[in-house]
């Protein structure tokens, strides 16, 4: 490495797919400066990633473009198993998740960066192609990488944190000699980009087994579909060889129960799923996300979703701590939650996909018994639509603080979102609140009862603003009436619809503090403001 280190920019973020792309727009979105090289000189044309889940969704709402996906996609409310050649499907329904995106949403994923490209655009922040990370340095205070540009140039770009986000062959990861532990998962995988001329119903994702292996179909941009497929007649390839339509007519044509005709190819490749993860996604200022830090199989379409809650996670936590409004431990919690949430998911999805390719007969005798009986009831319908769109992800595991005994919900649990009433506005929800920075602090009170309290809560909102400042965004929610917002010291909404109380649990004297990426920091009772001072001080750094 050679020249001078060029000037300090605050994260370096390594990687422009979906992951890169999302962590940087959010950095920029909370005001951060921030640099993005990768190293191949145009965008990926293939759409690798097909689904956006609902817990995605939300994170997108929480930043502003969520009715960008939406009117780009479509969306899919569930997803059905066919455990025979013949018979009725086993349906997993995810209508009745409580979130705004009660569906997993097909949205190609050039068009996610598409959407997550222009946001970044937005912000002035340009994407440096070609640009190929050599060498890594550690300081204390900051990072050195340097950068090789196509012509052989290199520069060497300071800054305070840098993020890998540059995929399952990651060269931040090489460098940083972590690791990807791990193993190729067994069976081949089909795969092909096709139209089908198929009597199905477009909107859902199917999934055909039978003796000879499973298909899963997945429609896309008109009469487009993604075919995955597990020939067990078919295992003798590599995934180097050449995957043509008729073979993968021919694997269709024997594991589907009717008549589905491929034409037209734009993508056919054969595919070896992995399972492998890294130990940590944290070296001092390096941090991984994405692929970079796990890579499992395709069932349930949950890679590209887990890097994107990365990004999220991480992004908000790093611009607090880089504007002083939290202490530089918050960042220990990306790897304690986001590590957990990834072994979990790269489990399921290997449990998931290891059902699928079972090819003893008794086995899957089995497996079509056991889903028929215990998938349909409506105890594990539910638990399976939250595992499928990550609604269900918590981070209890690594909450900072003391846990609430009895309550609706504990911290680390996400809060649902909810329907608010302020005075000159037709509607708003709890999540368009939680898209400005830094933390949202929401006191309950109840009619009958705020009489008594007005002055108490004006005093907890004046002694959390005085001594956390901009770090924390105080609110008021009542159950009934209208409250003058000048005599509180923060806004007042109205739980018009009962939200509040009957999904966060609040009683009178609730007070709660929301994370930006929607999960609950914090949540204690009671109006004495040194109290609620010490209830957020694990989260803020007092100005």
């Amino acid at each position: 490495m050679s020249g001078a280190d060029g000037l300090m920019s605050e994260v370096l973020v390594v990687g422009a797919g979906p992951v890169g792309l999302m962590a940087a727009g959010e950095l920029a979105r909370r005001g951060i400066a921030v640099r993005v090289v990768d190293r191949e000189t145009t965008r990926d044309s293939l759409s690798k990633a097909l689904v956006v889940h609902a817990r995605t969704l939300e994170i997108m709402d929480l930043g502003g473009i969520s009715d960008e996906f939406v009117k780009r996609g479509y969306p899919a409310p569930g997803l059905d198993v066919s455990l025979q050649r013949r018979g009725r499907p086993v349906s997993v329904n995810l209508r009745t998740l409580d979130t705004r995106f009660p569906y997993m949403l097909v949205l190609p994923q050039r068009q996610t960066e598409e959407i997550l490209a222009e946001r970044l655009s937005s912000y002035g922040v340009t994407v440096e192609r070609g640009s190929e990370v050599v060498a890594l340095e550690q300081h204390p205070d900051h990072v050195v990488a340097a950068v090789r540009a196509k012509d052989g140039r290199e520069e060497r770009i300071r800054a305070r944190y840098l993020i890998g986000c540059d995929g399952a062959h990651s060269t931040v990861r090489r460098l940083l000699d972590l690791p990807f532990e791990g193993k190729q998962l067994d069976s081949l995988v089909l795969i092909g980009d096709v139209k089908a001329d198929v009597d199905l119903v477009r909107s859902r994702i199917t999934n055909l087994t039978s003796s000879r292996g499973f298909v899963s179909l997945l429609p896309f941009l008109g009469d487009h579909v993604r075919v995955f497929a597990v020939d067990f007649s078919r295992q003798n390839h590599t995934r180097n060889d050449a995957l043509t339509l008729e073979e993968l007519q021919e694997t269709v044509n024997a594991i589907a129960p009717s008549k589905i005709t491929l034409t037209d190819p734009s993508w056919l490749t054969r595919y070896v799923a992995p399972s492998r993860q890294v130990r940590r996604i944290r070296v001092d200022r390096f941090f991984l996300a994405g692929d970079a830090t796990h890579a499992h199989s395709p069932a349930a379409g949950q890679g590209m979703n887990m890097g994107l809650q990365d990004a999220a996670n991480l992004s908000w936590k790093l611009a607090m701590v880089l504007r002083s409004q939290a202490p530089t431990r918050l960042l220990d919690t990306y790897d304690l939650e986001r590590h957990a949430v990834h072994t979990s998911v790269r489990h399921g999805t290997d449990q998931m996909f290891r059902a699928f390719t079972l090819t003893n007969p008794a086995l899957q005798l089995a497996r079509g018994i056991l889903t028929r009986t215990v998938v349909t009831r409506a105890p594990v319908q539910r638990r399976l639509a939250g595992r499928l769109s990550g609604i269900s992800i918590n981070y209890r595991h690594a909450h900072l603080g003391e846990r609430r005994r009895r309550a609706a919900l504990q911290p680390g649990d996400r809060v649902p979102d909810a329907d608010l009433w302020i005075a000159h506005r037709a509607s708003i929800r709890l999540y368009e609140l939680l898209r400005d920075p830094g933390y949202g602090l929401f006191v309950f009170a109840t009619a009958d009862r705020l009489a008594a309290d007005r002055r108490h809560i004006a005093g907890l909102i004046a002694g959390v603003t005085q001594t956390y400042g901009p770090a924390v965004r105080p609110h008021l929610v009542v159950d009934e009436g209208v409250i003058d917002p000048a005599e509180m010291g923060a806004p007042v909404y109205v739980d018009v619809a009962g939200d509040f109380a009957r999904k966060l649990g609040a009683r009178h004297a609730s007070v709660f503090l929301l994370r930006p990426d929607g999960y609950l920091a914090a949540h204690h009772t009671g109006l004495a403001p040194d109290q609620a001072v010490a209830a957020l001080a694990p989260w803020c750094l007092q100005r």
